[in-house]
């Protein structure tokens, strides 16, 4: 993996080399191993380099036979090669042996549409100087983050906000169209982010810039025709697709391992590397001591290593260290994702750094194969639409009442809306509108159609087949899923300079398993019904009947002691962040939850990563 960044300086002067030095420097904890600068009339790209593959020939850029494209890339092209082999048989000569090498071939030889060929996690900018145009791309799932702005004849494009700032092109600010976004799906999906003025590059996205202007056009490719074989068969078919994914995505010239906990996903990372290997694999774990066998998964990740056969490796994630950790995270994160497991994410990599260059972890399972309780609630949408709208509103009011019982009345509220597409939308609702309303006076109409507008166009590619099951992991897998869950695990994972490769995403694999009628995927109310029955037998009894845990935090009891004084703190009255955030709410919430009324640590978990942000990037101390 590495930092890239591109500049178009079509009608500014050019950027000074002061300025150059900065991004590179911003970018450094992404690529330890190497940097360059490199000048091409208006355009410049900026590459630093964590060595994975062809160490000793794949500095970058990469450049055509002819001298007339250049790229820097940040990822690993699993099948390059496949398209080596093809790209040379149509005549085009390589000279190093990295996988990278491939994008600037399969571009002379196919345009913008070489993106469609690619298997693997990426997000470069490419400039073609014989049609003065920049390409930059992300890759069909969002695993590689790429951001871009457009000031005053200047055009960006960067692996993290951070090189924007760095250089300081950009004032940072904050969008209030995705504080909305935020407070109520925990993320700010693509092309907005926290910072006014600076978007993100949607997963499957290319952005083209030439003289004509800039262009952000999707490749996203709809699912195709669902398959009919029998579970059984679809079942083998899927774990045989499966181990194969895991065997692309462990090439490397460097030691690699895998996150491991006590659950399912990752366990069979770990049985499919044993299996494509003839040593053993390094794993993974971190846990949360006195917090019980559901958030502190050391003991059950050890059983599972012990069974597999893998070498394993353990640390801990204290209390009292969390806040630090959040601090110095928020600031590699660069937006505040809603994830509480993030912190402990970021100790994690830079433990297993200490060991191995390369980690497989199990982030991408849930979504697509349906691991998460909101999709037994898309499997029910049907029925909870039919309820009588008479007998709806008291048995929302009568949920609301319950103490505590959050997913009660998350349910409860699903009865509400009398719009489908908002009843989807509602399933992914951290925080009811009210709630949302008390908190900041943002524009929430005009970030709710901006919602709306995003869910439509990416429903879009389902047609008539999107029942309400299909839409939910569809919408999980293509617009939460890029925009949080693995915008973190990038972060996280490269500022320790760790790679980190998500096998549940390989590109082969998800076009078969987006074939799979979501009612096979998720049987009646059984959460990934199909995968399990796959695994069975393929990983260890054990881990395949261990209760669904998610890789969390203990940040629930946490708001009743030392985070829930953190909050107050940071919310004190006369505090900064207090211009978007009104306080006075912050405290009802936190004395609800301390004193048990209400179960509030999401919404909760935001606004303490949201000051923490708001403290590192627009106070900057």
């Amino acid at each position: 993996m590495c930092g890239v960044a591109a500049i178009l300086d079509s009608g500014a002067d050019p950027l000074s080399e002061v300025a150059l030095e900065a991004i590179c420097e911003s970018l450094r904890h992404r690529g330890p191993d190497g940097r360059s600068v490199s000048r091409y009339g208006p355009a410049t790209l900026v590459h630093t380099r964590l060595a994975i593959i062809d160490l000793a020939g794949g500095d970058q850029p990469l450049s055509s036979e002819d001298g007339r494209c250049h790229v820097v890339a940040n990822g690993e092209i699993y099948n390059h090669l496949d398209l080596r082999a093809e790209l040379e048989a149509a005549g085009h000569k390589f000279t190093t042996h990295s996988d990278c090498e491939v994008i600037v071939h399969a571009y002379e030889e196919w345009g913008p549409d070489c993106v469609t060929h690619l298997n693997g996690i990426f997000a470069f900018a490419l400039w073609d100087e014989g049609r003065r145009r920049l390409l930059a791309a992300r890759d069909p799932f969002g695993v590689k983050p790429l951001y871009w702005f457009e000031k005053a004849g200047r055009l960006g494009v960067a692996s993290e906000v951070g090189a924007f700032l760095a250089a300081d092109l950009i004032e940072p600010a904050v969008d209030e169209v995705s504080l909305e976004h935020f407070l109520t799906w925990r993320f700010t999906p693509s092309p907005r982010t926290m910072f006014a003025g600076v978007s993100r590059l949607p997963a499957a996205s290319l952005l083209l810039a030439d003289a004509d202007g800039t262009e952000v056009r999707s490749y996203r490719a709809a699912p195709g025709e669902r398959l009919a074989e029998k579970p059984e068969r679809l079942a083998d078919e899927l774990t045989a697709r499966f181990e194969a994914a895991v065997g692309r995505q462990m090439m490397s010239d460097v030691p690699y391992g895998a996150f491991l906990s006590g659950g399912l996903d990752s366990a069979a990372i770990a049985v499919a590397m044993r299996r494509n290997a003839a040593e053993p694999p390094l794993t993974f774990t971190i846990g949360f001591p006195g917090h019980g066998d559901s958030l502190d998964e050391r003991s059950a990740a050890a059983e599972t290593a012990e069974l597999i056969g893998t070498r394993h490796h353990a640390t801990a994630m204290e209390q009292g260290d969390f806040t630090a950790e959040l601090d110095a995270c928020v600031r590699h994160l660069e937006e505040p994702t809603g994830a509480a497991s993030a912190p402990a994410a970021f100790q994690l990599s830079r433990f297993a750094a200490q060991s191995v260059k390369v980690v497989l972890s199990g982030q991408g399972a849930d979504e697509p194969l349906g691991g998460y309780e909101r999709h037994q609630a898309g499997a029910m949408l049907n029925l909870i639409a039919s309820v009588p709208s008479a007998l709806a509103r008291p048995l929302v009011a009568a949920a609301e009442a319950v103490p505590r019982n959050e997913r009660l009345k998350r349910a409860a509220r699903l009865l509400s809306p009398d719009d489908h597409l908002d009843r989807v939308l509602q399933i992914f609702e951290i925080a009811d509108a009210p709630t949302r309303a008390r908190l900041t006076h943002g524009p929430a109409a005009a970030a709710a159609d901006e919602r709306r507008g995003l869910a439509a166009d990416v429903l879009a590619d389902l047609g008539d087949a999107g029942d309400p099951l299909s839409q939910v992991l569809y919408l999980d897998t293509h617009m939460f899923l890029p925009d949080s869950l693995l915008l973190y695990g990038d972060k996280t994972s490269m500022a320790a300079s760790l790679e980190q490769r998500v096998p549940f995403l390989d590109v082969e694999l998800m076009r078969f398993l987006e074939r799979i009628p979501a009612r096979v995927r998720v049987r009646g109310l059984k959460r990934k019904w199909l995968y399990r029955k796959a695994l069975h037998g393929y990983v260890p009894e054990s881990a395949l009947n261990r209760r669904k845990h998610p890789f969390a935090t203990p940040y629930d009891d946490w708001f009743r002691t030392s985070l829930g004084a953190e909050l107050d703190r940071l919310y004190a009255p006369g505090k900064p962040v207090a211009e978007h955030i009104d306080p006075t709410e912050v405290h009802r919430l936190t004395d609800e939850h301390r004193r048990g009324r209400a179960d509030h640590k999401r919404i909760l978990y935001c606004l303490l990563e949201f000051a923490y942000w708001h403290r590192a990037f627009i106070e900057r101390p």
